[in-house]
């Protein structure tokens, strides 16, 4: 098309200034709130995958092949023989996708105090490295985090303390089933309690140093059950692959990212993923109606003159091109509205985000804790494809009446009032 028909065409649709601020409005407002929704979709993605990894979870886990997700005692990294730890989490670490990592040892066992007694996974961690990996350490409400200064100090869960009934600087027993057999069980002070906001965290787990929770296991220095990471970007979805490719080359591990070990979680980012594509969908379909409704109406009022232009030389072609020319202007012009709608909205969900008004402050929401307030997240790969669909949409919306006017004749058109 030249520029020509596209000045001719942008001049047609100012004829009718009314027809087309409403539609353009229309289809800019319906474009504008489709990029909120894109971007409050993209931060509610994010943050919940945040929220379900930065617990305890972590981004990516590496096992011994068998150990998940059974868990058993006895199935550490490198089998009975262990492994260098130190030597594997520099290696993992070393990798610039990834920005920490950390080693784990897990026991389940029972928490006994006084006269009550609850079972609970016991979770041992490095204190001055799982920071890096995990957020637990913020959510901290009594006491304070797990410090090497304080070998047999423990963290857990508020609901566990209640259930117990312990507080800060109680002792407590805990009775395990050891890695060789036998039974380990030993007394342990309460050094803090958190607040996760997920029951099963909250009332079943216990934090300890990863030496104080291996000698309760009996397990040497060099054998842990995983190692846990914290990517620089959760989206990458390579490295996974990556270092499992390159730790299986000294090491069995099976290497696991997210998605693998919590697919409940995974399964909502898809669902959320399809609701967004629907959101797309359903506006598409609106824009289809406005703009043939536009089209339909302007050569309906032109008939007579598109006639004419028939009569003089122009082609049918040259008519179809006229109309899906006006069509692709007013999406043009909608967008550009509708991006310049957009920009305050979507600079306000990522500065202030959107208060869903939870009289609780948090939700638990597909197994993990989301705060009432929904940040947004730039997501430009949607606000792209929702840009070239619309424009698609415009296009293919105009075909209908323009092939309708290029059916015209000229001498029946002429005489139409």
């Amino acid at each position: 098309m030249s520029g020509r028909l596209f000045q001719l065409a942008w001049r047609n649709l100012w004829r009718n200034r009314r027809r087309t601020l409403i539609a353009m409005a229309a289809i800019g407002l319906g474009y504008a709130m489709l990029l909120f929704v894109a971007c409050l979709m993209a931060g509610l993605r994010q943050q919940m995958i945040e929220s379900g990894t930065g617990l305890v979870l972590s981004d990516i886990e590496v096992h011994a092949p068998d150990y998940y997700p059974d868990r058993p005692i006895y199935q550490t990294l490198g089998g009975r023989e262990g492994t260098d730890v130190s030597a594997l989490v520099a290696a993992i670490a070393a990798d610039p996708r990834v920005h920490a990592a950390s080693p784990r040892v897990y026991g389940y066992g029972l928490v006994s105090a006084a006269h009550q007694s609850a079972g609970a996974e016991i979770l041992g961690v490095v204190p001055d490295q799982e920071p890096k990996i995990t957020v637990l350490h913020t959510r901290i409400v009594k006491g304070s985090y797990l410090t090497e200064q304080m070998p047999k100090g423990v963290v857990m869960g508020d609901t566990l303390a209640t259930m117990i009934g312990v507080e800060v600087g109680s002792e407590i027993v805990l009775l395990t089933q050891a890695a060789d057999g036998s039974m380990g069980n030993d007394l342990y002070t309460v050094a803090g309690i958190f607040h996760s906001g997920l029951d099963a965290i909250d009332q079943g787990l216990v934090l300890m140093s990863l030496a104080s929770l291996q000698q309760l296991l009996h397990l040497p220095p060099g054998r842990i059950h995983e190692i846990a990471m914290k990517l620089h970007d959760i989206t990458e979805e390579t490295t996974a692959a990556a270092l499992q490719g390159q730790l299986s080359k000294t090491l069995p591990v099976r290497v696991r990212a997210w998605p693998e070990l919590a697919p409940e979680l995974a399964d909502y980012v898809q669902f959320n993923r399809r609701v967004t594509f629907i959101l797309f969908f359903i506006f598409f379909l609106l824009s289809v109606i406005g703009i043939v409704n536009t089209m339909l109406l302007a050569i309906i009022e032109r008939t007579r003159e598109l006639g004419m232009l028939m009569a003089v030389g122009m082609r049918p072609a040259q008519v179809v091109g006229l109309i899906v020319a006006e069509a692709a202007s007013l999406a043009g012009a909608s967008l550009v509205l509708g991006g310049a709608l957009a920009v305050p909205l979507l600079w306000y969900l990522q500065v202030h985000g959107l208060n869903m008004g939870s009289d609780q402050g948090e939700v638990s929401l597909a197994g993990v804790v989301v705060g009432h307030l929904w940040y947004g997240q730039q997501d430009f790969t949607a606000y792209t494809q929702a840009a070239l669909g619309l424009a698609v949409t415009a296009l293919v919306s105009a075909l209908y009446p323009a092939l309708r006017a290029a059916r015209f004749r000229p001498t029946e058109a002429l005489r139409k009032v």
